[in-house]
């Protein structure tokens, strides 16, 4: 017998580590996808060639996750729902929100996109979607014209 049994068990942790990879990182980038595709005008969570985050970029976070994903959920959800000068206003709330949060740091959207590849922050992003989706497509409407007025919600 050429195998042992070890480089068979060896081989199915292999395959199962692979296997997770390709599953987060195709989630990761599908992820980015929809805010990128469907609103070419936008800046909201770019694609980036190289991350260049520091621990100390990721320190400087002055909230929860869960408050960033909320914000991030809203830039996918909202652009959709808002007409004209809405959208705009959108944008700049939008913007505004994350200097608040994350002041320190140069481009808040890499930061946004990097933790998007972190398994920690995809399970409460993937969180705060469902919990949006489970609202009435008016009341989520209703958030978004509120979030674009406000210039800042948090």
């Amino acid at each position: 017998m050429c195998f042992d049994n070890s480089f068979v068990t060896n081989t199915a942790k292999t395959t199962k580590i692979l296997r997770t990879f390709v599953i987060i990182f195709c989630t990761c980038v599908m992820n980015a996808l929809p805010a990128n595709a469907q609103h070419k005008e936008t800046k909201l969570l770019k694609p980036v060639k190289a991350y260049t985050i520091s621990t100390k970029d990721l320190t400087d976070i002055r909230v929860t996750k869960y408050k960033l994903a909320l914000v991030q959920v809203m830039a996918e959800m909202c652009p959709n729902m808002l007409v004209g000068h809405q959208k705009d206003r959108f944008y700049d709330a939008y913007n505004s929100q994350l200097r608040a949060f994350i002041p320190a740091v140069n481009d808040p959207d890499e930061l946004l996109v990097y933790l998007s590849t972190q398994q920690d922050y995809q399970v409460i992003l993937q969180n705060i979607r469902s919990w949006t989706k489970s609202f009435p497509v008016n009341e989520n409407r209703e958030l978004c014209v509120d979030f674009a007025n406000a210039g800042r919600a948090f």
